[in-house]
Order: C-alpha cells, then structure tokens, then sequence
C-alpha cells in the first residue's frame, strides 16, 4: 500500500482577501440600507454574515490541524481529514469502479492558487470529489504534489499518465529542469519538457499554432491543455497537455514534425511576443 500524508494550510492570506471583500461589499451596502432599504438591507446583512464566517474561520484554523491521509492499494484508493487527530472525514472507492479522474488547480487572480479538487468519475456516471474546501488549502506545492502521487499510481488522466510512463520509461530525473525528451511509438511522437518557466504553456501552444496550420480544428483550449486535429488527416491530432510533472505534446499520426522550442532554447528571442 502506498501513502500520502499532508498537513493542510491554512490559508489566512486567502482569508484575509475575502474580508476586505466583503467588508467593502458591506459598506457600499450600507449606504443603500439606510437611505432606501430593501434589497440592499439584504445584501448589506449578507455581506456582514460573510465577514463574520470569514473572521470564525480564521479563530477556528488557529487552534485546529488538518491534516489528509491519502492510501492507494492493489484494489481501492481511500483518504481520510482529521483535526487535530480526530476523524473528521472519509471516502473510500474501488479502482474497478473509476472510469475517468480529473486534476484540477483552480487560481483566484492571474498565478495565485486558490483551490484544488479532484474528481473521480464512476462507472454509474456518480462523482466523487476529493477537495480542500473552504477553510483550509491545499496550497500549490501540496496540490502539485498530491497530483504526482496518483500518477505514480497509474491514477489521472490519460494524457498525464502517458507522460508520467514515459518519465518512468526513460529514467527521467524531475528534479532537474530545463530538460526535453522525445519518444516515438507506433504512430505517435512524444515531447516531454520539464522546465520552471510559467510561460512555457503558452509558448508551445503559439509554437503549435504557427508551425502546423493545417491543424486548425480546436478541441479543447483551456489554461492547461490545449488539442487541436486536421480536417484533412484522418485521426490525426497534436495534443499539448501541461500537469504537476511538466509538458507533454503527443503529435498522434502527424506527417510533418516542426521541431518545438523551450523558452531557455529560444534565449532572448523569449521575450517577443510575451
């Protein structure tokens, strides 16, 4: 059996953040409270109601620890929350039962970590969310790291556990970056890149959109992934996925193999266009 334990932050500059947030909510509400009532009397208790859950959650993450226990084995994978040593929640699923799971790190303004949450979905379409809710966090680190320990277990995405067998596979260090590694197998070519550059993401993507412009068929563009087909090529695709490891590309059936540059690669040229 394989064991992951964490202790959660407790997040105060987050709490900090919505205090001032709702206090400034209270006070423009408060002006329309007392001249005209109604609606804004509502908000203006609402936002009071927020800022003393704000203010109670803070006192409460004071005295009290949270830490997770996550336990993956041959069958089932289980975590466990407890406060300050005391059982606080549970779950517990089967490996046979998951059909899909999805790694999510959600940010609250521009690169500031804000919550983590990953979902397993079942084979009856029911999910199961495994979160750091609202009091306490994750934190990037720990979310970065929890994600690794799936992957180490065959537990994630299909593009993320490809990658990671391929890091496994080639005997990659993880702890050194800056590094790009290929593959090729059957009628894929892999590009695994590990690097400690934010913009690293979104330079493939441009590289990707200039290089091959007869993929123009966008499937999926969000801030971690990005997958786009021919119209012409039957089931071919280039899919760059990013994860708590690195950045995986997967040219699948593709003809033409423009080489894509890391940002250290580039050297000065990095800076046009960011």
């Amino acid at each position: 059996m394989q064991s992951l334990k964490l202790t959660l932050d407790k997040a105060y500059y987050y709490k900090l953040f919505m205090l001032v947030a709702f206090f400034l909510f209270a006070s423009v509400m408060y002006q329309g409270h007392i001249q005209q009532g109604g609606i804004y009397s509502i908000l203006f208790f609402v936002a009071l109601a927020l800022c003393a859950f704000q203010v109670a959650t803070t006192i409460y993450v004071t005295f009290v620890k949270r830490v997770i226990q996550i336990n993956i084995s041959n069958n089932e994978i289980s975590w466990n929350f407890s406060d300050n040593d005391k059982n606080y929640k549970n779950n517990k699923i089967d490996l046979e039962d998951i059909k899909d799971i999805k790694t999510e790190i959600n940010y609250l303004i521009g690169n500031f970590y804000s919550s983590f949450q990953v979902t397993f979905l079942l084979k009856d379409d029911s999910e199961v969310v495994l979160t750091d809710g609202i009091i306490y966090d994750f934190g990037l680190k720990k979310a970065e790291e929890v994600c690794r320990f799936l992957l180490d277990n065959n537990l994630g995405e299909e593009q993320d556990i490809k990658f990671a067998n391929l890091i496994k596979e080639l005997n990659i260090d993880t702890d050194k970056t800056n590094q790009k590694f290929t593959k090729k197998q059957g009628d894929s070519y892999y590009v695994g890149i590990l690097s400690d550059n934010k913009k690293e993401f979104l330079s493939l993507r441009i590289q990707i959109e200039t290089l091959y412009d007869d993929y123009k068929k966008v499937e999926k563009n969000a801030n971690n992934e990005y997958l786009v087909s021919s119209d012409t090529i039957k089931n071919s695709h280039i899919h760059l996925k990013s994860n708590a490891i690195g950045l995986f590309v997967e040219f699948k059936n593709v003809k033409r193999k423009e080489e894509l540059k890391t940002l250290k690669e580039m050297g000065k040229r990095k800076k046009i266009g960011f």
